[in-house]
C-alpha cells in the first residue's frame, strides 16, 4: 500500500521520542477482518517484537492525515510500552505524552466512513426457550458460546434455562 509513509511515520514518531531504534522492529501487517478500527498495536518484550496492524478494508477510505495520524498512533502505543513496560495504560499518560511528542492531539477514535463494511457478527440459537413460546429462542453471543464449549455453564437470560453445548446451531445476525 503506502510502505514508504508508513515507514517515514513510524520513525518520525520514534525519533520525536529519542527511541530510533524501535523503528527497526516494528512490522506492520494488513489485516481484511478490521472494519471497526484503523489498526493497532503490539508490543512483546520477551521476544522484543513490535507489529502495528492496520485495516485493510478501511485504508483505502482514509484521508492522507487520517492514515498519519493512525501510524503515529499506534507507533505511540509500541513507545509507552517500550519506555514504560506493562504500567502503560491503553490510553493513558504515557501514550499522551508519546502523542504529544509527535505534535500530536492524542485522540482515540478514527472518522472513516465504514458504511458497508460490517462484518456479520455470528450469533448462536439455544433451545426453543420455555418461557418466550416457540417463536422464542434462547441466544447467546459468540463469546458466550466459545465459554459453553470449553465446558462453562451458561443461563439463558430471559428465561433462566441451564443451557448446554450440544443445543446450540449457529445462525447469522
Amino acid at each position: 500500500m503506502d510502505d514508504r509513509h508508513i515507514r517515514t511515520w513510524i520513525r518520525f514518531a520514534c525519533d520525536s521520542n529519542n527511541v530510533d531504534e524501535l523503528a527497526q522492529v516494528i512490522v506492520v501487517e494488513w489485516n481484511p477482518r478490521f472494519t471497526r478500527r484503523l489498526g493497532d498495536a503490539g508490543y512483546s518484550s520477551t521476544t522484543y517484537r513490535a507489529r502495528i496492524r492496520l485495516s485493510l478494508p478501511l485504508w483505502p477510505r482514509s484521508t492522507e492525515e487520517d492514515r498519519r495520524e493512525t501510524v503515529i498512533h499506534e507507533t505511540c502505543h509500541l513507545i509507552a510500552f517500550y519506555k514504560h513496560g506493562v504500567v502503560a495504560a491503553q490510553h493513558g499518560s504515557e501514550w499522551k505524552e508519546a502523542m504529544k511528542n509527535c505534535g500530536i492531539r492524542p485522540l482515540r477514535l478514527h472518522s472513516v466512513d465504514r458504511t458497508g463494511l460490517a462484518r456479520r457478527q455470528k450469533r448462536f440459537v439455544l433451545l426453543d426457550c420455555p418461557n418466550q413460546g416457540i417463536e422464542r429462542k434462547c441466544r447467546c453471543s459468540t463469546r458466550e458460546f466459545n465459554l459453553l464449549r470449553r465446558g462453562k455453564e451458561f443461563w439463558c437470560k430471559v428465561c433462566g434455562l441451564h443451557l448446554d453445548r450440544e443445543s446450540a446451531i449457529e445462525e447469522d445476525r
